[in-house]
């Protein structure tokens, strides 16, 4: 049951982030590794072992005029089996992953607060580096925000995707990772104006199991 939540919500990302394009060269290089990520990991769905692992984090994080704190919580990771797509010594998981914010605005004429829910499968692709594990991990996924505009930004809908793309370090036994993470909320022009959030954030995530 587990292998089939995870291989459904992998499927709903894929089709939603084709939507989810930019114009800006960042944007779309995280869409892409997005698009490619969940494309890789539904093709080798059934080599997945998935298994209850609770990981709670937290994130500061800083656009050019908002600020926000996360809290993220997986409740689950699936790793992958061997796969010759990638190198021997590389691994490769998939963490479904809430993700819930609060945004602040010190200036502009709208909203001075909002929050956020999102839900992300996150893939992450590690290597062993010494005595710890370093990886790059990318997510996209269906993202709610309690205010159309905060700020000085009109994001029109409620609706939006959340684009992520980090890098981290853990202990080889992933008991705690820190990472660098940047992230994009947009309704990817369902509606305009469509003014984008792009987050610079440094989290850390906690084994809690």
């Amino acid at each position: 049951m587990k292998k089939s939540f995870a291989a459904t919500f992998l499927s709903l990302l894929a089709a939603q982030s084709s939507f989810a394009i930019d114009n800006d060269t960042l944007k779309s290089t995280v869409v892409a590794a997005g698009i490619l990520t969940n494309s890789f990991a539904i093709f080798n769905r059934n080599s997945f072992d998935c298994k209850n692992s609770y990981k709670l984090g937290y994130e500061a994080a800083k656009d050019e005029e908002l600020s926000s704190h996360s809290l993220n919580f997986s409740p689950m990771d699936c790793k992958l089996g061997a796969a010759t797509m990638l190198p021997q010594s590389m691994t490769f998981e998939v963490l479904p992953t809430v993700l819930g914010s609060v945004w602040n605005a010190d200036l502009g004429p709208y909203s001075k607060q909002a929050f956020s829910l999102a839900l992300i499968p996150i893939g992450r692709y590690g290597l062993q580096v010494g005595a710890a594990i370093v990886d790059f991990s990318v997510g996209l996924g269906p993202t709610l925000v309690s205010e159309t505009a905060i700020g000085t930004r009109q994001k029109s809908t409620n609706f939006q995707f959340t684009d992520e793309m980090g890098i981290g370090i853990s202990d080889l036994n992933q008991r705690a990772r820190l990472a660098f993470t940047y992230r994009h909320i947009s309704n990817a022009d369902i509606k305009l104006p469509n003014n984008g959030v792009n987050f610079l954030g440094l989290g850390l995530t906690l084994k809690v199991d």
